[in-house]
C-alpha cells in the first residue's frame, strides 16, 4: 500500500473520530455540564479543554477504527459486520463458563510458575465445551473491537485492541477478564464447535512490553506492533507508524482544530 493510501486511511479514521467528538450535540452537552459549575477558568476554555480531553480519551477508539478499516481493505479477510466494531452487544455465558474464567484468573495469580501456553490452550478448549451446555446463562453486554475471518481458512479472529501496555494492576486484571469473557460469549454466538475455529488476540499497537501477562501467553495470543501486520495485512507497520507520527501536522487536521478554537472562543 502506498504512503498516500496509508495517509488517506489514517485521515479517514481520524476525521471520523474528530467529527463525532466535536459535533454540536457534544458541545452542548459539555456546555450544560460547565454552566452549573463555579470555576476560575473561563467557560470557553473549559469547554475547549473538555473536548480535547474527550479526544485524548478516545484515542484508543481511534486505534480500533483504524485496525477495523485496515481489515476491511484486505482482500483475503472478511469483517464479521454484524458484530465487529459494535458496542454493547449482548453475549451469553453459561454459569460453568463464568466460573471457569474466574477460576482461571485466580489460579494464574497464585500459580504463575505453571506453563501458561499449554494451560491456556486447555482452558480455551474447556470454554468451547462449557459454552455448548444449556445450563443457566448470564447475559451481559460487551464491546467487540474487531472480528474478522480469513477467507481461505475460514478461521475467525477476535481482536481486543489497545494502544499501549501501560494499565495499572487493577485495570490490567479487568482487561484480561473482559477479553476472555468476550471470547467466550463469541464462542456461543458464533456456534464455535472447535477451539481452532476462533482465535482470540490481545493486540497492542505499541511494541513496548510494560509488564508480563500472567493470563494470556505472549507467544501465541498477544500481538504487539508489527506482528499483526506481518501475519495478516499488506500494509507495513513501519509505514503506518511513520504516518501516525505526522498526522497531527496534516493541514486539514490543523484547520479543524483551528476552526474548533474559533467556534468555542469567538462563537463563530
Amino acid at each position: 500500500m502506498s504512503d498516500q493510501k496509508i495517509k488517506a486511511l489514517i485521515k479517514e479514521s481520524v476525521l471520523k473520530l474528530i467529527n463525532n467528538t466535536i459535533s454540536d450535540k457534544k458541545i452542548k452537552k459539555i456546555v450544560s455540564k460547565h454552566e452549573v459549575k463555579t470555576h476560575f477558568v473561563p467557560m470557553k476554555y473549559r469547554i475547549l479543554g473538555g473536548l480535547l480531553q474527550s479526544l485524548n480519551i478516545q484515542f484508543g477508539n481511534f486505534i480500533e477504527v483504524l485496525i477495523h478499516t485496515i481489515v476491511e481493505r484486505e482482500k483475503g479477510l472478511e469483517i464479521i459486520t454484524a458484530l465487529s466494531g459494535r458496542k454493547n452487544i449482548p453475549l451469553s455465558l453459561s454459569a460453568k463458563t463464568d466460573s471457569l474464567i474466574d477460576q482461571f484468573i485466580t489460579e494464574r495469580q497464585v500459580n504463575t510458575d505453571k506453563q501458561l501456553s499449554k494451560q491456556f490452550e486447555a482452558f480455551l478448549s474447556k470454554i468451547v465445551v462449557a459454552q455448548k451446555s444449556n445450563d443457566s446463562s448470564n447475559i451481559k453486554k460487551h464491546d467487540i473491537d474487531v472480528l474478522f475471518k480469513d477467507k481461505k481458512t475460514n478461521v475467525m479472529y477476535y481482536l481486543e485492541v489497545k494502544y499501549d501496555d501501560n494499565h495499572d494492576t487493577g485495570k490490567f486484571v479487568d482487561i484480561n477478564r473482559k477479553f476472555l469473557k468476550t471470547y467466550a460469549g463469541l464462542v456461543k454466538t458464533l456456534n464455535i464447535k472447535d477451539v481452532k475455529q476462533l482465535k482470540p488476540i490481545l493486540y497492542y499497537l505499541n511494541r513496548k512490553i510494560m509488564k508480563g501477562n500472567i493470563y494470556v501467553p505472549e507467544e501465541t495470543h498477544i500481538y504487539r506492533g508489527e506482528k499483526l501486520f506481518k501475519e495478516f495485512f499488506a500494509i507495513q507497520y513501519e509505514d503506518l507508524d511513520d504516518c501516525l507520527k505526522n498526522v497531527s501536522e496534516d493541514e486539514e487536521i490543523i484547520a479543524i482544530f483551528d476552526n474548533l478554537y474559533k467556534k468555542i472562543r469567538y462563537g463563530k
